[in-house]
């Protein structure tokens, strides 16, 4: 038996579609468009006969990995008591000048760096042009947090980035 199910691809587009038809004799599963970026599209519900919470994650990479790390990350760590169930979130200046989706929340990838004379964080945005973009995926190590009302932040900003590993 699961405690929990993630389905990536479950949720947006044609596959979907499939996917949630595939699974709707086994229960109740819903898909949103929600207020952030990436991973505008997801979708909760429940499966089986023990009503096991299923998350449906975009087929996109980038965006499935922003929706676990922002969504379902912190409830299963919550579910598991842990104390603070959100990875670790510093502020830092920004490199150079980042865009964001009006009307939505971004977590956009950067690469976290520190500054070794004063130890101040810094942060250079990474391929946010597409979500699609694997390689940048590879190079970042955080998001930065980007609020709804926000769509251009210029070099020198101050923003909020939260690891993607740990850190002491």
């Amino acid at each position: 038996m699961s405690e929990v199910v993630v389905v990536a691809g479950g949720a947006g587009g044609s596959t979907g579609s499939e996917v949630q038809a595939a699974l709707a004799d086994l229960g109740r599963l819903d898909s949103r468009r929600v207020a952030m970026h990436p991973g505008s599209v997801q979708g909760f519900g429940q499966l089986g006969p023990d009503a096991v919470p299923t998350f449906l994650l975009p087929a996109n990479p980038m965006s499935a990995l922003v929706v676990f790390e922002v969504v379902i990350r912190p409830l299963i760590r919550a579910a598991r008591g842990t104390k603070n169930p959100h990875r670790r979130a510093v502020d830092a200046r920004l490199l150079s000048p980042l865009t964001s989706t009006a009307g939505r929340t971004g977590f956009l990838r950067g690469r976290l760096l520190r500054d070794e004379t004063n130890g101040e964080y810094l942060v250079q945005p990474l391929g946010t042009s597409g979500a699609h973009l694997l390689a940048a995926l590879a190079e970042a190590n955080c998001l930065i947090n980007v609020d709804e009302e926000l769509t251009e932040l210029p070099a020198g900003e101050q923003v909020k980035v939260t690891f993607l590993a740990q850190r002491a």
